[in-house]
């Protein structure tokens, strides 16, 4: 990255007219993102959206300095959100040298999630042996283990516990971080499938992990042949026969260009400490989320990727969610967000799902063969 010889290395201090930000407001007093969100909440009834979004850190002219970066142009602000993430270990096979795929898969799979990986290696193998004229490339997105703390972590002041089997698992390795590395080392020289980084890989930290991705994708595969890379939960499975279909029915330009996945629009930001979903106001002040494409699995435009990861070292991620933190990274970034109504997130298969109807994307536990 070069830099300009008035470079900005702190951004925090950016502010805006309070009028800009909500309605019937008379005052003519400018404010930083962090003093909205200690604002009385009163005022956020009338946010003017989307501008109150424009304010999230870190607040840069998005489009110049992601050309500028791929040009090798200098730059005028350092990014604040550059965090050295270290690629521990990647596939041999996959996005490497030569190789060339139909599609590559990435899927977020937690350090602990050996039994999961297993199963979606299997599916894999019986959608290959169902689709054999299309080549799939599939790794596992891992962080290594938490040292500390178990099950229990800090948001915002506030002592949250994991629950469910994952906190379960975390309980039960606590301190045995070196038999969780030997296991993950004999996954990667059984399968080479295995992205492995150094960030601690729980839940909390899914953001990371989403930054990893974006950032091996564009370091590593092949954006010229693939159109699309898949990002999936590894709790989920999908229909390769259908993906493929849906994805020729695209106009390649915006198969290249866009998001694609389950779009929330208009969703509620969690408050209450005892949701794992919890957002404090000063981590998100708004009350409606940007549009984002829900977590469980996306598809990812060839041409956006660099962006992409270029500005994930503009924008803030060590708090928000990981597909919240997608949608502003997106809405920084001008990229549309396309929804597929066949993509369906946990329990929305049975609430939403029309009766007999196909779907590419779902639960692991709605797939008979699995």
């Amino acid at each position: 990255m070069k830099l300009q010889k008035n470079v900005t290395e702190n951004n925090s201090i950016t502010t805006y007219p309070i009028q800009s930000l909500f309605h019937n407001t008379s005052s003519d007093k400018r404010v930083t993102f962090e003093e909205i969100g200690v604002c009385d909440r009163s005022i956020w009834r009338q946010a003017i959206y989307p501008n109150v979004y424009g304010t999230y850190p870190q607040d840069v002219p998005f489009k110049n300095v992601v050309e500028a970066i791929k040009f090798g142009s200098p730059v005028s602000v350092m990014p604040n959100y550059n965090f050295p993430i270290h690629i521990l270990n990647t596939s041999k096979s996959v996005c490497s040298g030569s190789t060339k795929y139909d599609l590559v898969i990435i899927v977020k799979s937690g350090v602990l999630g050996w039994e999961r990986r297993q199963q979606f290696r299997a599916f894999m193998q019986r959608q290959e042996d169902l689709n054999p004229n299309t080549k799939l490339g599939t790794v596992f997105s891992l962080g290594v283990p938490r040292q500390y703390g178990g099950r229990m972590f800090n948001r915002d002041g506030h002592t949250l516990i994991l629950r469910g089997p994952a906190g379960d698992m975390m309980d039960e390795y606590i301190g045995r971080g070196s038999e969780v590395m030997q296991k993950i080392e004999e996954e990667m020289r059984k399968y080479d499938d295995i992205v492995l980084a150094d960030y601690e890989d729980t839940y909390y930290n899914l953001t990371w992990k989403t930054v990893t991705n974006l950032r091996w994708i564009s370091a590593f595969c092949d954006k010229l042949h693939n159109d699309v890379f898949m990002i999936i939960d590894d709790d989920h499975r999908m229909n390769i026969s259908m993906l493929m279909k849906f994805l020729a029915s695209v106009p390649r330009d915006k198969r290249r260009t866009s998001i694609f996945g389950r779009i929330a629009r208009s969703d509620g930001a969690f408050r209450s400490p005892l949701s794992k979903l919890y957002l404090s106001f000063r981590e998100i002040p708004w009350d409606v989320m940007c549009a984002y494409p829900r977590g469980f699995c996306q598809l990812i435009g060839a041409d956006i990727v660099d962006d992409m990861a270029i500005g994930s070292a503009y924008t803030r991620y060590n708090y928000v969610h990981e597909d919240v933190y997608l949608g502003l990274l997106a809405f920084k970034l001008g990229i549309p967000l396309e929804h597929v109504d066949t993509m369906y997130d946990h329990g929305e298969f049975e609430l939403r799902r029309p009766p007999n109807s196909a779907y590419m994307v779902a639960e692991s536990r709605f797939w008979k063969t699995d």
